[in-house]
């Protein structure tokens, strides 16, 4: 990361929110999503909500890290993958900050009173609105405008309905 202190930090995490990260980001912020819906079923202690969303999105951020450094060796054959490995360390955060938000929401819900499921819920309405707005912005820079516009939006809100029709089921 280049810079120093937070002012470094504030612009590494801008890099990250660009549109060449923003399949990544969401795919955190889906992931978190679901990772809460599934371990605020069984209501105990809300830190191990937390904890759960925490660990999974890291270990998918791995993944991709592994995936990018390994995957990519067959198209990079020059560098080795011990200096890929180091270049996705430092270049893949998407997945990791997309799954950042959910878990923020989550505990801001938790602090303002609502219960473990509650909490969970309204992270995960906040994800939906978060996927239909990505979506939205992305179809509208495309050019998309009215009933195409409003389209697009829904079917990136459907991405979202599908984790909360998960918990239901679940439930």
């Amino acid at each position: 990361m280049s810079g120093s202190g937070s002012g470094g930090l504030v612009r590494h995490v801008a890099r990250q929110v660009s549109p060449h990260s923003a399949s990544e980001l969401l795919y955190g912020a889906i992931v978190t999503a679901s990772v809460l819906a599934v371990s605020s079923l069984h209501p105990g202690p809300g830190g191990h909500v937390v904890l759960a969303a925490g660990v999974v999105t890291l270990v998918y951020w791995l993944a991709h890290v592994y995936v990018d450094a390994v995957g990519g060796r067959f198209l990079d054959p020059e560098h080795s993958t011990t200096r890929r490995l180091g270049h996705a360390l430092r270049s893949n955060w998407g997945v990791l900050l997309g799954g950042v938000p959910p878990i923020v929401v989550y505990v801001v819900a938790r602090l303002l009173g609502a219960s473990v499921p509650g909490a969970a819920w309204v992270a995960m309405w906040f994800t939906v609105g978060l996927l239909m707005t990505a979506g939205g912005f992305a179809a509208y820079r495309a050019g998309r405008r009215g009933f195409a516009l409003v389209s697009e939006i829904a079917v990136c809100g459907c991405f979202g309905l599908a984790v909360i029709a998960m918990k239901y089921a679940l439930h």
